[in-house]
């Protein structure tokens, strides 16, 4: 590597994290992204409460269902792809490649890791899911399994099914792994050059 890249590695940087920081009645933020994001949604709170509640609700609920019916299905493609880039890190030389530099070393062990997306899963699976996805079938809130009938004794048969099935014979679980440790991968430790000098040693 050269020199020119060098100055830019986490090693060598006297670059603080949270230096930048507003520290001011006991909180301690990032100005410009604290700043923006609560700007916007404090625009979005006190225009709702000014808005009529009938006219807020159909403007939420027609923003709502057009992103569903529009984009979903980016959010199935990318699913799936966040599976095959998680198989892709398995199986080649970029999974070896160490967050935050060479010398870096993990912050939690294997078993941590292990535990903590287990209860994650756990949590958004069996205290969300496991009753938002049967219910949602079941009153046909999107759409019933089998375009059956809503709220009748059919639908809350083929609801409990059909979340079977996605939850447990199909790829969502590994679907929604995926998603998370792919995601994940971005606001790990940053790291410039490390990864590429890494790569070039496989």
């Amino acid at each position: 590597m050269t020199k020119g890249i060098d100055k830019y590695s986490i090693d060598s940087t006297d670059y603080t994290v949270g230096q930048d920081n507003v520290q001011r009645w006991g909180f301690d933020v990032h100005n410009p992204v604290f700043g923006i994001s609560a700007g916007f949604i404090a625009l979005f709170l006190i225009g709702t409460l000014i808005a009529d509640a009938e006219t807020a609700k159909a403007t939420l609920d027609g923003v709502k269902w057009q992103i569903i019916g529009s984009f979903d299905w980016l959010f199935m493609w990318s699913g799936n792809l966040f599976v095959i880039l998680c198989l892709v890190l398995i199986v080649t030389p970029f999974g070896k490649i160490r967050l935050g530099g060479e010398n870096a070393e993990a912050d939690y062990s294997y078993l941590s890791w292990i535990s903590m997306l287990f209860a994650a899963g756990m949590g958004i699976g069996l205290m969300f899911w496991s009753v938002a996805e049967p219910v949602a079938y079941f009153t046909g809130w999107y759409e019933t399994p089998l375009g059956v009938e809503a709220n009748t004794e059919e639908a809350a048969r083929l609801a409990m099914g059909a979340t079977m099935y996605t939850g447990d014979f199909t790829l969502g679980p590994c679907m929604a792994l995926s998603l998370c440790l792919s995601l994940s991968l971005p606001i790990t430790k940053v790291y410039h050059y490390q990864c590429v000098r890494c790569f070039t040693q496989y």
